[in-house]
């Protein structure tokens, strides 16, 4: 059986970057540590094969992950879980996230009623795992991650698996869940917001930087002004072009763009290995049967092991160690 991308993507991360600096080390590395690449991993949710217009989509509007694929390699052969927990396990670790028995979202089905029984799913990715964050810390890296975990809930978070810097919350707006903040906030804004103040507080010194965005999650919402654009667009044939959707993937292609931006900004391009992926295959159909997206050509969705729901959109970008567009 074949190793998912995403396994196989982390150990070359690590080898890359953490065993030069040698990992778990009893100290801080010496300040000629900081021409080490720092990683800089976003992370959409639900983000099917075929929404990106690098990937085709001539409805999506997704001009800053378009550009990143010009100027880094496009992946089209690029494997994930068919849901979030599992991807995200895979990420945090390395390893296979059967290992663990994360084979479903947290906290699974329970479903008496079926005729097929729902395995049991841990609550939890388990402390004892090494993740990527902890080696990372350990040769000297700054760490941050903010977003979606779904990876546990109190005592098993972000801050818990090696990440010092974390804001971890759900939804496409804020939703009063970070007090002080407008509960009609759209997050993928936010988070552009906080990733520009990590990043110009660890300028000097590697790091790695985690956003786990909540889109293209549903339930689907966006800013007025971007509905009314797709409202008025002429739908792509084969395509279902669902403006709430095509609105919503924009704010999280402006936020990339935001991030990426101060990255270059910062002089910090040419050291910073850029990784954008989808935790699995698109969601096409919400459970009242309306139509989200579609995976097409492709085969199937997310929660399946069809194409659809495995095959996700990745790109990566390093200036000068991965050759500008290729794929």
């Amino acid at each position: 059986m074949h190793r998912p991308a995403t396994s196989r993507l982390l150990t070359a991360l690590l080898l890359a970057v953490a065993i030069p600096a040698g990992a778990r080390a009893a100290s801080p590395p010496p300040a000629s540590a900081h021409a080490r690449p720092n990683l800089l991993l976003l992370l959409a949710d639900d983000l099917g094969y075929a929404d990106l217009g690098c990937y085709g989509n001539t409805f999506n509007e997704t001009p800053h992950l378009d550009r990143l694929a010009r100027e880094g390699m496009r992946f089209t052969q690029f494997y994930a879980g068919p849901v979030c927990s599992p991807t995200r396990a895979n990420l945090q670790s390395g390893q296979n996230q059967a290992r663990f028995g994360i084979t479903q979202h947290i906290p699974g089905h329970r479903r008496p009623y079926a005729r097929l029984i729902d395995p049991v799913v841990p609550s939890h990715l388990p402390l004892e795992v090494v993740t990527f964050a902890e080696c990372l810390r350990d040769a000297g890296y700054a760490t941050g991650y903010f977003g979606k975990w779904h990876l546990g809930g109190a005592g098993y978070g972000p801050q818990d698996q090696g990440w010092a810097t974390t804001l971890e919350f759900q939804g496409n707006t804020l939703g009063g869940r970070l007090p002080g903040e407008s509960p009609d906030r759209r997050s993928a804004e936010f988070m552009a917001e906080k990733a520009e103040a990590f990043l110009e507080a660890h300028r000097d010194r590697p790091f790695v930087l985690q956003l786990s965005y909540f889109a293209v999650h549903i339930p689907l919402s966006t800013t007025a002004d971007l509905l009314a654009k797709y409202q008025a667009r002429k739908p792509m044939p084969g395509y279902p072009s669902r403006p709430e959707y095509a609105g919503l993937l924009e704010e999280l292609d402006r936020s990339v763009g935001r991030v990426v931006a101060a990255v270059d900004r910062l002089g910090l391009g040419d050291r910073t290995l850029i990784l954008f992926l989808s935790d699995n295959g698109g969601l096409e159909h919400e459970q009242s049967g309306r139509i989200v997206t579609s995976n097409a050509p492709l085969r199937g969705e997310k929660g399946t092991l069809y194409e659809g729901g495995i095959r996700i959109p990745a790109i990566a970008r390093w200036p000068g160690t991965v050759p500008a567009g290729a794929t």
